[in-house]
């Protein structure tokens, strides 16, 4: 599954390890974990598995 995209308020560069997709198997979903930068720029910085 493809992380949503960031959501940039500015020209900030994006850190290189942030998370760009996951792959799970047919009983798991995702939850995104967000980061918020002090400009207002957004982005998934992590996630958790769960069993649907």
């Amino acid at each position: 599954m493809v992380a949503p995209q960031p959501s940039l308020v500015s020209s900030s560069s994006l850190p290189p390890n942030r998370v760009i997709s996951v792959e799970l198997e047919n009983a798991e979903d995702v939850e995104w974990v967000w980061m918020s930068l002090p400009d207002g720029t957004k982005y998934v910085s992590g996630y958790t598995i769960v069993k649907k």
